[in-house]
């Protein structure tokens, strides 16, 4: 598993601790593992391999094995056990309000970070862990494909709101909510990385498909029409785990100029990338 940190990580990490505030970034730094070694242990137990984690100042980006795609439902279990572990701590703290042998200025601070924590993951939208829970449920009736592409949309209308109300009241009141400008574009940006990360798990599903192939030797069958000017990306969205393709290409008389399987398709994603268009493939 690689293991990768944010650079706003870092600097806020820096800073609090050039401050000397010290015990304040260890409990930020505490609360943020516990949310994702929940997000790790149900992975583990689930049996999902976990390809990257990322660490952001509002919580991990865990990349999961593409085996996702065919059971959506286990990423919903996976994305909410990081909220779950969130508010638990939270409640946990709550129970020392008032204890005189804790400083409550640390207290509040602790319940205050796990509470905006567990919140702020719970949008529903990519790349937090409601859109992650959400994406696994929807996934089942339309496809993970297609369910990325909306929630990524999703993360990109809320992080434009978080960041444009920001900005906002910083015009009209002189006051500069960094949470809610820094947290939008996070979010913005980390929802364009989900599509492009979908994209390329069309190709490590199409190598897995070809092992399972030559095990099995026999595979159901399916055929896609695709319009001239379909760009590569559009025809991968629409390939199926379970089905082997063959994709007929039509110009805009719905005239057929030729067929694609989809070992043309991966080699062409090497090739010339998923901006391709179809007639560009059968160019080659």
């Amino acid at each position: 598993m690689r293991i990768g940190v944010h650079w706003l990580f870092v600097l806020l990490l820096a800073a609090a601790a050039g401050s000397g505030y010290y015990i304040e970034a260890l409990i930020l730094v505490g609360s943020l593992a516990a949310h994702e070694i929940a997000h790790l242990i149900v992975a583990w137990v689930l049996g999902i391999g976990v390809e990257e984690l990322f660490l952001t100042p509002f919580g991990g980006m865990a990349r999961m094995d593409s085996v996702l795609e065919t059971d959506p439902q286990a990423e919903t279990s996976v994305a909410l056990a990081g909220p779950f572990q969130s508010f638990f701590l939270a409640a946990l703290v709550h129970f020392l309000a008032g204890d005189q042998l804790w400083d409550q200025r640390l207290v509040r601070l602790a319940f205050d970070i796990n509470v905006n924590l567990a919140f702020f993951n719970l949008i529903p939208a990519l790349p937090l862990d409601g859109g992650r829970a959400l994406r696994g449920l929807l996934a089942q009736r339309w496809g993970y494909r297609r369910v990325t592409g909306w929630m990524a949309w999703l993360g990109r209308f809320c992080g434009t709101m978080m960041a444009g109300t920001a900005l906002v009241l910083l015009l009209r009141t002189g006051r500069f909510y960094a949470t809610p400008l820094v947290g939008g574009l996070f979010l913005f940006l980390g929802a364009g990385q989900e599509v492009e990360a979908a994209i390329y798990r069309s190709y490590r599903q199409f190598l897995r498909k070809r092992e399972r192939m030559v095990q099995r030797r026999i595979m159901p069958g399916g055929q896609l029409v695709a319009v001239t000017g379909t760009r590569l990306r559009e025809v991968l969205e629409h390939l199926s785990d379970r089905r082997y393709h063959l994709i007929l290409v039509v110009d805009a008389d719905m005239r057929p100029i030729g067929t694609l399987h989809e070992a043309e398709l991966m080699d062409a994603f090497t090739e010339l990338g998923p901006l391709a268009t179809v007639e560009q493939i059968l160019e080659r």
